[in-house]
Formats: structure tokens, sequence, C-alpha cells
């Protein structure tokens, strides 16, 4: 066990700062990570909290291989109360924040209360302190950090920070670290209802792991990534070389790239946005990598030429292309990438502000809102003009922009006129870059996670290959609660979701045990994930009505494409949705029992 198991516990109404052990147990039952937010939340925040009171807490924590030799284990995660699903929202960026604070010394920081004024947190090892932030309000995220590394003299020190848009509670936006975002879920306006602007951390101790067990262990996951990356095709290989994004054809060919709001699943402007284009045109100039990663998945790009000159971002990903691109029915990848600029600078997760200003066009198209209401935008799919325009209008939450800052399900119920049935949501969460009715597995993933519409705990990858029949409702329950398992039991190590592309499963609990000295067994490592499953759902208070689909996703097939035809049977649905409950120890309705 870890000589180093502390919290941090920073209190904004009193302005106090308190450090204390991680509880005796902890370790053995949560692990570290989501498994550690998840319990303060679920021990310290009553269910009926509001998101934005003083009494909802965010708690970011580390896992026990962050900041160590181990690669593919740079991650933060983010556990509150989320304001766009009123659930447990757990949000992850990469990039060097997590080795940071876990190099301070602290596997978790708790912030509660609400400052009287705006405030950041400056973290210097065992040295705290909770500063004036009111020349930072109103900045934008690069703005921000530049000012604090002049303030604090420390041009390497590690910030996360939100911008206008968590100032303005857009019930998505969103916390940055560097470039890097913890997207999806509205941490950001949490983080602005504390009038908290930003945490700088910096750290120089030595993680207490590293004998030989774990060097050797941690040596071998090396070992695993490399022979992915030199491989003539493997998944890592393709991230490595063209980004997220490089897997954008063989799912436009499928018929399941969303189009129009989830219209069709087939765009034909694909070509023009996929990573080939960005590659060809030079957009993509160099590789960004997280903390202790071969992978470097991330991509740098700039705009040299046209309307969009100046773009310079991290990325676009893959879903914030499908988000501002296929969803949006716009074929111009460079507004993409400003649109992803944009996205970071107000600090707003790119996926939900992509799809909710996608069922804003359908809204416009079908004279349900109009120029006026826009702004003066012709919201029309395929205007990237409008499209960039809208970005800024939901981030000051200024016209129209106002409405969209509260997410697509709150916008549609005050639209109404049947928006709500194209209204592209799960429990409030915009959906991700996947279609239910032609994956069968992603309809049983979308209504079920606790997150909402999230693909990260999701069979996408063996559906799409034929390894698994994407259009057969049979044994989806059991994939996929096995998938939510092992996916949660990873985050408590905060493991990238792209580790298990690589790493087997006995990899991970070698590496757990031999940096804590724990003695996991693998079906003990997956109990870790299911545990932190349950208490995310009975904290939620999600039922049986909440793990359900928009009204499209039943009624309407996919108009064309290789697709064509493919729909959510609604009684197969819920067949499945009854051995799901049943696999998973439910009730009818839902409700995890007792035991």
């Amino acid at each position: 066990m870890e000589k180093a198991d502390r919290i941090l516990r920073l209190n904004l109404t009193k302005q106090s700062v308190h450090v204390q052990n991680v509880p005796d147990g902890w370790r053995e039952q949560y692990i570290g990570g989501i498994g550690f937010g998840v319990k303060i939340l679920f021990d310290e925040v009553p269910q009926e909290t509001d998101p934005y009171s003083p009494d909802n807490k965010m708690v970011l924590s580390v896992g026990p291989l962050t900041g160590t030799s181990a690669p593919m284990f740079p991650q933060t995660c983010i556990v509150t109360k989320s304001p766009l699903t009123g659930g447990a929202l757990n949000t992850y960026a990469g990039g060097h924040l997590g080795p940071e604070i876990r190099h301070a010394g602290y596997n978790a920081l708790i912030i509660e209360g609400k400052s009287p004024k705006p405030c950041y947190v400056e973290i210097c090892d065992d040295e705290v302190n909770i500063l004036d932030a009111s020349h930072l309000w109103g900045k934008t995220t690069s703005e921000t950090q530049a000012i604090v590394k002049h303030d604090l003299s420390e041009p390497s020190i590690k910030i996360a920070c939100i911008g206008p848009a968590g100032e303005n509670r857009v019930r998505f936006s969103s916390v940055i670290a560097d470039k890097r975002a913890f997207g999806r879920g509205g941490s950001g306006a949490v983080m602005g209802s504390k009038n908290l602007k930003a945490i700088a951390v910096r750290g120089t101790k030595r993680v207490p792991v590293g004998d030989e067990r774990f060097l050797k262990v941690a040596d071998e996951a090396k070992d695993v990534l490399m022979q992915c990356l030199s491989s003539e095709w493997h998944l890592l290989k393709t991230f490595s070389t063209y980004g997220t994004a490089g897997g954008l054809p063989l799912v436009n060919e499928a018929g399941l790239l969303a189009t129009r709001n989830h219209q069709e699943g087939f765009f034909e402007g694909s070509e023009r946005i996929d990573a080939d284009y960005f590659k060809a045109k030079k957009i993509f100039v160099r590789d960004v990598t997280c903390f202790n990663c071969p992978v470097h998945c991330g991509k740098v790009s700039v705009i040299e030429e046209g309307p969009y000159a100046g773009t310079v971002t991290h990325g676009p990903e893959y879903e914030t292309i499908y988000a501002f691109g296929s969803n949006c029915g716009n074929d111009c990848a460079e507004s993409i990438a400003k649109a992803d600029l944009l996205c970071d600078e107000y600090g707003m997760d790119t996926l939900s502000t992509g799809v909710t200003i996608a069922f804003a066009c359908e809204c416009y198209e079908r004279g349900i809102v109009n120029r006026h209401e826009t702004g003066g935008l012709e919201l029309k799919f395929g205007n990237h003009e409008a499209i960039i325009q809208m970005v800024e209008k939901i981030a000051y939450r200024r016209d129209m922009g106002d409405l969209l800052a509260e997410g697509t399900k709150r916008a549609s119920e005050k639209l109404d006129e049947g928006s709500e049935a194209f209204a592209m949501q799960v429990k409030g969460l915009e959906f991700a870059a996947w279609m239910p009715r032609g994956i069968k597995g992603i309809a049983l993933t979308f209504a079920t996670s606790n997150r909402g519409a999230c693909h990260k705990r999701a069979i996408i990858g063996d559906e799409l290959l034929g390894k698994v029949d994407r259009t057969s409702y049979e044994n989806k329950a059991e994939l996929i609660k096995g998938i939510q398992d092992k996916v949660n039991a990873i985050f408590t190590l905060i493991g990238c979701r792209f580790s298990e592309f690589a790493y087997p499963l006995n990899l991970y609990v070698r590496l757990l045990n031999a940096a804590t000295n724990a003695k996991f067994t693998e079906e003990g490592f997956l109990k870790v994930g299911e545990r932190t499953w349950n208490m995310e759902r009975t904290f939620s208070g999600f039922t049986r009505k909440d793990d359900t689909l928009p009204k499209r996703c039943f009624t309407e097939p996919i108009p064309s494409g290789p697709s064509k035809g493919h729909i959510v049977d609604r009684t197969r649905f819920e067949k499945m949705l009854d051995r799901y409950y049943e696999v998973r120890g439910w009730d009818a309705n839902g409700v995890p029992l007792k035991k």
C-alpha cells in the first residue's frame, strides 16, 4: 500500500484547506480514480442536491499508476453531480495534469462550497493557496493559463480552468487542462458555480512505486504497446498515424456515420473532413502525446488560408468531426477545426455543442424556430458560417444560444412542437458519434449508461468489424454489462480507454498489484468496476423510464446507404433491457437490489 495516500480538501466557502489520509479499506474497495470520486460523491452529496448548489462537490482524482513509468495511465478523473443529467458524472482528460497532482502527493482533490468572489487554487506540493481571480474572470482558457503562469512565475505549472461558458453555466461546459478537455456532462458549469476559475498544480515528489517487480511489469506493458504500434494493422497504429479520426471512412462505409442530426447514416462529404483530408492538406502539422505514452494520438491542426486562417488547435478528434461535420451536414474541415478551437477557448464540450447545434438546424429547417430567434443566422445544415457563430452565441448565452446552452433535452422541452422526438440525447447527454439503429449494442449502451448517451463503455470495434453481429439483439446484455464493469475498473486506475485495445485484463491487475502490493485477482478487479457502476446508478436515481432512446431511433428507419432500413425494434429493445437488468442483479424497474 502506498505511503502517500492523501486527499486534499478545499472548502471555498470557508477558504480553508485540509489534508486527510485515504480512509482504510478504500484501496481494496475502490482502488482510485472513478472509484474514489464516486465514493466521495455517494457519501457526501445528498441525492437531491442541485448541481449548482455549494453542497455539490467536485472531485479530481488520480489512480495508483498515475505518474509512474507504466504507459497509458496519464489521465485525471472529475466526478461531480452533472448539471446536464442530474446524475453522477465522471469525465476525463489526458495530458499531464494527473501526473502533476500525483507528484504533488495527492490521490484526490475535493472542491466544496462556493467562494464569495472569483478565485483560483495554487498547489505546490504541500503548499496550497486560494487566490483572487477577479482579473481572470471573463478570460478564455488559453488567456487564463497564460496569466496564471505569469502570476505564479511558473511556466511549467499544470492548470485546469474554465472559460466564459463555465462562468455562464452552459450546462455542457467543460474544464480545460492545457489543451485537453474534461468534456462531457458540464463539470465546467459546476466549477463556475463555485466561482472557481482555475486549479494550478506543481509537484516535485516521487511517486512511491518503483521496485524491481513493478518496473518489470511496466516494461512488459511498454513492449506490448510497441508491438501494437509496429504491427502492419492495429487500431493503435491507426490512431498514432491519423489520430482518432482515422476510423471515419470505415464508419461511413458501413452507413453508420450520423448525418444531419442522425436523420441519415451516410455522409456524402466525408472525404472532405476525414483524417486523410487533414493530412493531405497538411492541416495536421505535428503529433501530441500524453505523459509517458508512445501512441501520440493527438494532432495539432493549423489553418493557413481561407476564412479560418490563423486557427491553431489540438484536434479535432473523431467525435468532434462527427459533431460539427457530418451531424451538422458540414463538409468544411477548416470550419470544424475552428469550432474545435472555439470550444476549447470558451470551455465547452465539442460533442454536446455540435449535437445541440445540429438539433437547432433541424428545428430551423422544420420551421420550429426562425431567423429572428437565431439572432439573424440562417441556421441550415451545412452552413458552417452560421454554425461557427452559434458556438459563440451558446458560450455567451446570446439570442437562441441562451436556450441551446441548456442542452437538447431542455431546449426541446421548451420548444415542443414534436422536437423531443429528434433531440438526440439520453438522460440529458447528447449522442456520441454512433447510431443505435445500426448497432444494437450501442442502443443498449446509450440507454443504460450512467453518463447518458456515452460510448466509453461499448463494444463498438467488435460490432463494426463483424466480430459481433451488430444487427443482433442476442447476448448484448451480457456483453455490455461485462464491458461496463471492465472499463469502470480500468477507470479506477484512470487508464486511457485506448489501452484496452492493447492490454489484456491480467496486465492491468499485475500492474496494480506490483504498484501497491495489493492482491487483486481479475475477478476482484472487475468487481470494483461493478461496485462503482452500481453506486453511480444508485446516486443518480435512474430507473427504467430513463433507460431509453429518442423516438427517432424507434420509428425512423435509416433512409439510405449501406444500413438502409435499420431501426431499433422497441419490443426487442425492451427484452434486451429486461435481460440487462437480470444480469446486473437489479429489479425489473432497473433499481439495484440491496445485495
